[in-house]
């Protein structure tokens, strides 16, 4: 919410700003005002603009008839947020309509300062100075990030690690075009030793996850990476307290005076240029000036204090690992990226604290293992909230295709057609053979060798390479094989007739009639 004084000097800023010749769009960069706004500067006098800001103080606002309700609920909970307020308005009022939650967050600011209800500030912290460290004791680490413009005015996004040695306040940056990696923290660090002719004992750093992956009560668990590297450099790491920026003040002035002094007005050529251009400002600038606290040149400073690093020999390997940046993976074996979900292969999960790296390249994603090895790639989704599935993440994935299939030929006889068949399936099924395969595992399970033979040699002779083909052939040299037959079975039939009842039988004599009783019927 501007004041009336603010909306008045950003008028005569527009106007100067115009009278200098900057476009429309040059100037709502430059002020941060929209587009519509500038232009309607532009058109007012100040005779008008003068009625247009005394209009500003008479115009009824939208949620003046809930003042009394929201003045009352300010009151009595003044620690209370816009969104709770909002909510409130909604439960207590069934015909309240509906706002943007900016108008309401501007309305509750309006009704602090006209009642005076500030809102409750957190507790106190009490400050004292820090003792001023021995020379090559400590240096701090910090990261920043800052929106530059190339030769055609588009926008770029850079990112920078800074190194400040605490005692001389010597500074060291490098730049990346990519999100902060480990790989990158690795290459800057050995940078900022190498520009130090020296390594500190101690290195302060925020709970960054390039750094660290936990840390509970002093317990640190370090990224893969960074455990590795310290076993070479062997630093004693300082982690400051989640979110407590204070407790490293002086490398926290150091991003703001990269930000403040170096980048404002630099346009973006390329992260060569850049790099190149910042070694060549801490030169005649951040390490070249007197200090505002020390008052001391940290160039001149650094010349006594290098003599007290410890020596810098390079890394005997490459420092290895992608270019991405880690992301922690859910129980679900999934990343959230730019507000959707991303698959990895089953298993990827292996409890708290499991990451992978991610890279970003045009509109795909590569996810993969800490040591580098590829565990997937998705599109890019522009939605949110969109689950991006590969089906290919939901089979089984415990053993390569090639060794899978290789697992299958043992089960045939014929090995020559088992090999024919399995390559033909692999071929004419590419996308699908590992399902193609699974499933013929499945169909021969428990079956009779020999009737799977026959299976195999009827598809090889018919050309019928598919395993859906396979299981109905089989299926039917199953039926045949249990069908009964008859000529088997009378041949052994033997009945079982208990002795009384055979003696019984064979004691047995029909009646008989005499000739003349037929004679005497038929007359």
């Amino acid at each position: 919410m501007r004041t009336p004084l603010k909306k008045l000097t950003m008028y005569h800023k527009v106007k100067e700003l115009s009278r200098e010749g900057l476009s429309i769009r040059q100037i709502s960069r430059n002020t941060g005002l929209d587009r519509v706004t500038v232009r309607k500067y532009l058109r007012m006098t100040e005779e008008e603009f003068s009625d247009f800001l005394a209009l500003q103080k008479q115009r009824n606002r939208k949620l003046q008839h809930y003042e009394e309700f929201i003045t009352k609920r300010v009151t009595d909970y003044p620690d209370c947020s816009a969104a709770q307020v909002e909510d409130w308005l909604k439960e207590h009022h069934p015909d309240f309509q509906e706002v943007t939650t900016r108008t309401i967050y501007s309305f509750v600011q309006w009704i602090r300062k006209s009642h005076d209800i500030p809102k409750p500030k957190g507790t106190h912290r009490e400050y004292q100075p820090v003792e001023q460290l021995p020379y090559g004791e400590q240096a701090q680490v910090d990261f920043g990030e800052y929106w530059m413009l190339n030769a055609d005015e588009y926008k770029v996004k850079v990112h920078f690690m800074i190194m400040l040695l605490s005692r001389s306040r010597q500074k060291f940056v490098s730049f990346s075009q990519q999100p902060i990696t480990t790989r990158f923290v690795l290459e800057a660090h050995e940078q900022a030793f190498a520009f130090f002719e020296g390594i500190p004992h101690t290195v302060v750093y925020d709970q960054d996850s390039t750094i660290v992956c936990d840390e509970n009560r002093g317990a640190i668990l370090y990224t893969e990476a960074f455990r590795k590297y310290l076993l070479h450099r062997t630093l004693k790491i300082h982690l400051c307290r989640k979110s407590d920026p204070e407790s490293k003040g002086k490398i926290e002035a150091g991003v703001k005076y990269v930000k403040n002094n170096f980048l404002p007005g630099r346009a973006f050529v390329n992260l060569e240029a850049l790099n190149q251009e910042v070694l060549l400002w801490l030169e005649r600038t951040a390490n070249a000036k007197e200090h505002a606290t020390t008052r001391l040149v940290p160039d001149a400073e650094w010349q006594v204090e290098k003599r007290h690093l410890r020596p810098f020999e390079p890394l005997p390997y490459l420092i290895s690992g992608t270019v991405g940046k880690e992301y922690h993976v859910r129980k679900d074996n999934t990343i959230s990226y730019r507000g959707n979900f991303y698959t990895l292969p089953i298993g990827t999960y292996e409890g708290q604290g499991t990451r992978v790296v991610l890279e970003a390249r045009e509109s795909n994603l590569f996810l993969y293992t800490q040591d580098g090895k590829l565990l997937a790639n998705h599109p890019v989704e522009t939605g949110k909230g969109i689950v991006v599935l590969n089906n290919h993440h939901r089979r089984d994935i415990s053993s390569k295709l090639r060794e899978l299939q290789d697992s299958l030929r043992p089960l045939f006889t014929n090995q020559e057609q088992a090999g024919l068949f399995l390559e033909s399936i692999h071929t004419r099924y590419p996308r699908y053979s590992r399902d193609q395969f699974l499933h013929l595992r499945n169909t021969i399970s428990g079956c009779q060798q020999r009737l799977i033979d026959d299976a195999l040699a009827y598809c090889v002779d018919q050309h019928l390479f598919s395993c859906g083909e396979f299981h109905d052939i089989l299926h039917h040299y199953r039926k045949q094989n249990e069908k009964p037959s008859h000529k088997a079975v009378f041949g052994t039939f033997r009945p079982k007739t208990l002795q009384s009842d055979m003696n019984r039988i064979l004691s047995f004599v029909p009646e008989s009639s005499a000739i003349t009783t037929y004679e005497n019927i038929l007359s």
